[in-house]
């Protein structure tokens, strides 16, 4: 993965070295982060660790300003980069959480194509699915989550990466739930799940890690049942987390042999499987509006290899976030998204299902 962003960040500078206006393009002016969910949730937590370190990177010295966009599942922010009305003269960027599943099942409320920004860099994150230790008939061990009876799943948005998987998982176990949509940000799902108007959820790391942790698990009221590693071809795992594999979390597979007595399997299980490998290996976005200069978009793409690799960013993100940070270069991130164009029409079926209900 480095070498793969180093030859981003060598393409870039070449592309710098072209004049010295290039060179300085962002010199005097302010630069916008635009996150599509709302201040204190992963997505900003996650965000302001980039910001904090960003701007030195970035020839010119710009100022960096961070712009709140939240609204329907992150779709808000998102649309609006692609409107007409966002700047594209290089000032805007947004850091964002990507909703995958609305161009996989081509669904009305994503109005633009993600292939249309110009993609500066992306990062991987880790999923994680925790709940209250009260939910009926009482869960003590996380295969228990199985034979669970009244499961509140907090949600977004019906179609957001983050209810599909809930959605997905749940129902592979069996577990009988029902989804409580229209959560802002993973704060007010977790003081509602202190208050026990939800009592399940699933977190990225950012929140989960500084959050979650030390306000719910470690204060025993919720565990943590299952995480989501990444997947190959064949649907085994390609690639696991060690810090969670470290504190004694199962993957979901796992949970899913020990309450079934086989692995999962079918066209629910590849569509949780496309779900979770598109938004794990690539749960944030950095892009740039289509028609943003060339100048400022090699600029932007050289200062994200630069941050991954400032001792500072990463010392902060690892003690925020307790994991290390890994990127997704600009050419990684391309492939990715092309890569959603092609889904078998039983995993189609399936993902249209669920996002209506």
């Amino acid at each position: 993965m480095k070498r793969n962003l180093h030859r981003i960040a060598a393409l870039a500078t070449g592309l710098l070295a072209a004049g010295p206006a290039s060179a300085q393009y962002f010199e005097g002016k302010t630069l916008t982060m635009m996150i599509n969910y709302p201040a204190g949730g992963n997505t900003d937590t996650e965000g302001r660790i980039f910001q904090r370190h960003l701007a030195k990177h970035i020839k010119g010295n710009p100022t960096l300003i961070v712009n709140h966009r939240p609204g329907a599942g992150g779709l808000v922010g998102v649309n609006w980069m692609g409107s007409g009305n966002a700047p594209k003269d290089g000032t805007l960027f947004c850091f964002c959480t990507l909703n995958i599943v609305e161009p996989l099942i081509g669904g009305p409320a994503l109005t633009v194509k993600y292939e249309d920004f110009a993609f500066i860099a992306g990062v991987h994150q880790w999923i994680a699915g925790y709940g209250r230790k009260d939910i009926p008939p009482g869960m003590k061990q996380p295969a228990d989550l199985a034979r669970a009876t009244d499961v509140f799943a907090a949600g977004y948005n019906p179609s957001t990466p983050h209810d599909m998987r809930s959605k997905l998982t749940l129902e592979l176990l069996g577990t009988k739930f029902r989804m409580v949509t229209g959560q802002r940000s993973i704060a007010e799902i977790n003081k509602g799940m202190l208050q026990k108007e939800v009592n399940f959820s699933l977190s990225s790391m950012p929140a989960f890690m500084s959050q979650t942790m030390p306000n719910l698990i470690k204060e025993g009221v919720a565990m943590t049942f299952f995480y989501l590693p990444l997947y190959g071809p064949d649907n085994r795992v390609a690639k696991r987390s060690a810090e969670l594999d470290a504190l004694g979390v199962p993957m979901f597979q796992d949970i899913y042999q020990q309450a079934h007595g086989k692995a999962p399997s079918g066209p629910t299980w590849d569509a949780l499987v496309l779900v979770s490998n598109l938004s794990t290996t690539m749960l944030r976005a950095v892009l740039m509006p289509k028609g943003s200069p060339k100048e400022a978009v090699a600029e932007m793409r050289k200062a994200f290899v630069d941050v991954s690799e400032d001792p500072a960013f990463k010392a902060e993100y690892k003690r925020i976030i307790q994991i290390d940070a890994e990127m997704v270069s600009a050419e990684q991130g391309q492939e990715l998204l092309a890569s959603m164009s092609t889904v078998k029409p039983a995993t189609s079926a399936v993902l249209k299902r669920v996002a209506s209900q």
